[in-house]
């Protein structure tokens, strides 16, 4: 196995999903339906209790980023969420 790959799944600190869902302003349920479908960042069960590795959210965050600068091309932002009330 490569080092690197030893050093990052090694890497602390981790999020619980509590914390990932409050990051992203998601629900829980919505974030453990990603997991389920095979979605959103990399996972990790520990004992009985699911994390995520830092790296691998941020990684998945900055992934996401790209996706949106590529879709939307140069000058243009990245749409926020519109709440209608």
């Amino acid at each position: 196995m490569d080092a690197s790959f030893l050093e990052k799944k090694m890497q602390y600190p981790v999020m619980s999903e509590r914390q990932l869902a409050a990051r992203w302003k998601i629900s829980l349920k919505t974030l453990r339906r990603w997991r389920s479908n095979n979605e959103g960042p990399t996972w990790h069960k520990l004992f009985r209790y699911v994390r995520y590795h830092v790296a691998d959210v941020l990684d998945f965050e900055r992934r996401g980023a790209q996706h949106w600068s590529a879709i939307l091309g140069n000058g243009e932002r990245i749409p926020k969420v519109v709440n209608r009330t």
